[in-house]
């Protein structure tokens, strides 16, 4: 198993370097991450988000609700809690982003290698599905919300219905909740370029971490802990006490030992805000999961 968690981990590690090592040879700089970043969020990354969304099954979507609903539960609630935490010290976009740092984990990247070997394809499919839809229908309106907060609560919504994720999103999860299934000719025109969005987003993140400094401080420190050790195992004791399915309990429980994903760091970079904790926290959360997802995989079984 320690195998699967180092080839699955591994492409975001090389990557990151890659763009480290780029950014250190001149070939880019701060400003092209910025542009990268730019191309993921209005292009790469809706075709992406909506091709996956619409191609979910729709018996996936209504099939297993206590798997959605703690799933659900799980992430909104650890979004909310570590939100009112980081207003103590933070700004709401700043706190908005190390919040979601905690909440979000890379499931549709790492999930998808490491899932399938755990609890087989089926599955891990409906995982997968639900966690993006999650993210993507639920989590990321709020988050946009947040950090267009200086708008009234009506542009704020209207704002957040007009960013090319959100609409990609909804339009998936509407077509794929009709069952009206994707014709198999159109998937490469969605897939040639979305299948890029993850890895030129850490590539992104190489170029801000050479430009920025990888950081070891407080927040960063924190944020990792709670994302990588503290979520999993506060939401594994309080399962633990409503005595569910041991089933239900590893499947949840792995899937938010998951390191972050890119999205916290993609929008820093995007609004300006806090890039060199939110990559740091990325680069620091994919390499301590070896040994928490490790602990956590020895303990379920």
């Amino acid at each position: 198993m320690l195998k699967t968690l180092i080839f699955a981990l591994l492409p975001i590690i090389v990557t990151i370097f890659l763009g480290y090592f780029a950014a250190s040879k001149n070939y880019f700089n701060d400003y092209d991450s910025q542009k990268f970043v730019r191309l993921v969020m209005n292009f790469m990354l809706p075709l992406s988000v909506f091709a996956g969304i619409w191609q979910t099954p729709r018996k996936i979507i209504i099939s297993d609700l206590p798997l959605a609903g703690w799933l659900l539960i799980s992430m909104l609630g650890c979004y909310c809690l570590m939100l009112l935490i980081n207003l103590r010290h933070h700004s709401l976009q700043s706190a908005t982003l190390f919040a979601m740092s905690v909440a979000d984990p890379s499931v549709p990247f790492v999930g998808s290698a490491i899932l399938p070997l755990l609890f087989g394809s089926s599955t891990s499919a409906i995982t997968i599905g639900i966690c993006t839809l999650i993210i993507n229908i639920l989590l990321l309106p709020i988050v946009f919300s947040s950090l267009n907060h200086e708008h009234s609560f009506r542009k704020r919504i209207l704002g957040t219905l007009k960013k090319p994720l959100v609409i990609s999103a909804l339009l998936g999860f509407i077509l794929a909740l009709l069952g009206w299934k994707m014709p198999s000719e159109l998937v490469n025109s969605f897939e040639l370029l979305g299948k890029g969005a993850g890895g030129l987003a850490i590539f992104a993140i190489g170029i801000v971490l050479y430009t920025r400094k990888i950081l070891t401080n407080r927040i960063v420190v924190l944020t990792v802990l709670e994302k990588n050790l503290l979520f999993p195992l506060v939401i594994w004791l309080i399962m633990l006490g409503l005595r569910l399915p041991t089933e239900l309990q590893k499947i949840v429980i792995l899937t938010l030992a998951i390191p972050t994903a890119t999205m916290p760091t993609t929008l820093g970079i995007q609004y300006n805000l806090a890039e060199s904790e939110l990559a740091s926290i990325q680069f620091w959360s994919t390499i301590f999961s070896f040994v928490t997802l490790s602990l956590f995989l020895l303990i379920l079984s």
